[in-house]
């Protein structure tokens, strides 16, 4: 995937992260340029899942937020950081825009449970989800 598209997904992300609670976590997904990705926040912490073969399942990674603006490292081969601000569209939307590039993400709630620990099962879900939403 290319470098632009996960700072996209990043930022998306961190859009996330502007709720009148001040609490990200929970599980989101979003279609951008035709692919399915899903982005995990718990406590202080991000990680995404994706088919392309530099993500796949991420390693957990810090996060900072300050007010409504989320800073961390990007995911997949190319690593940088991001600085992205965070709004709360409705009770199961965020935007996240990206202060660098000003693009524009916007990820729902995955209302479903997403659990971890069994790597197949993982998968078989995501594929579940990814074939509810419609990614052109």
């Amino acid at each position: 995937m290319a470098l632009k598209q996960w700072y996209t997904i990043l930022i998306f992300t961190l859009f996330a992260g502007c709720h009148n609670q001040r609490n990200l976590d929970g599980n989101y997904s979003m279609c951008h340029n035709g692919e399915y990705i899903e982005v995990y926040f718990k406590g202080d912490s991000i990680r995404a899942a994706s088919e392309n073969e530099w993500v796949k399942l991420s390693d957990w990674k810090k996060i900072t937020i300050s007010k409504d603006t989320i800073f961390f490292e990007t995911f997949g081969e190319w690593r940088d950081s991001i600085k992205a601000r965070l709004k709360y569209v409705g009770k199961s939307k965020i935007q996240m825009q990206n202060l660098n590039s000003g693009e524009t993400l916007t990820m729902r709630r995955i209302e479903n449970e997403v659990t971890f620990e069994n790597a197949n099962e993982f998968w078989k879900s995501f594929i579940n989800r990814r074939h509810s939403e419609k990614c052109n």
